[in-house]
């Protein structure tokens, strides 16, 4: 079977026919299908089969997912508190999951990191998947993994200004 450069088949052909076509063409008898019964042939360009195979395989590759990482001291102001809040849920509302790590250092005592831990879980309580990952301790530092919700639910407020839109 074979097709033409533009698409269109131009039937059950032998290997010679269809040779003598793609040269008058001045393109190339690409075998595209050999387990096919009868095999499928393509007239054309060998650079350009060649760029469509890697397009497909970058395609096919999907996209990666950015993590993201938000570092916290034991000992941190509000308003930088909140301002890492702002930003976590904002990677977070772009479906990026967030690696947090609380950093202890001097004197600091594990039951302070451990309190800073929960303080942040409370603040993002409405913005995370609950999942089965736990914070670990590794030295002095904490790290604890969040992940977006898949399914974002609007708010009373969101939810009537959609419907009155529509």
């Amino acid at each position: 079977m074979v097709i033409d450069s533009d698409g269109t088949q131009l039937g059950v052909l032998n290997k010679f026919e269809a040779l003598r076509i793609a040269k008058e063409q001045e393109l190339d008898l690409i075998e595209v299908a050999p387990t096919a019964e009868p095999p499928v042939a393509k007239i054309l360009s060998w650079s350009k089969f060649k760029y469509q195979q890697e397009k497909k395989k970058k395609e096919n590759k999907g996209k990666t997912i950015e993590m993201k990482e938000m570092w916290f001291k034991a000992f941190i102001g509000d308003g930088d508190f909140q301002h890492k809040i702002e930003r976590i849920k904002e990677f977070l509302s772009k479906k990026h999951p967030v690696k947090i790590t609380i950093r202890g250092k001097g004197r600091v005592q594990a039951v302070q990191l451990w309190a800073l831990l929960e303080r942040i879980k409370l603040a993002l309580v409405d913005s995370i998947q609950e999942s089965n990952e736990s914070a670990k301790q590794e030295g002095r530092n904490i790290f604890w993994i969040v992940r977006p919700i898949k399914n974002i639910k609007l708010t009373e407020n969101e939810s009537k200004n959609t419907q009155s839109n529509s």
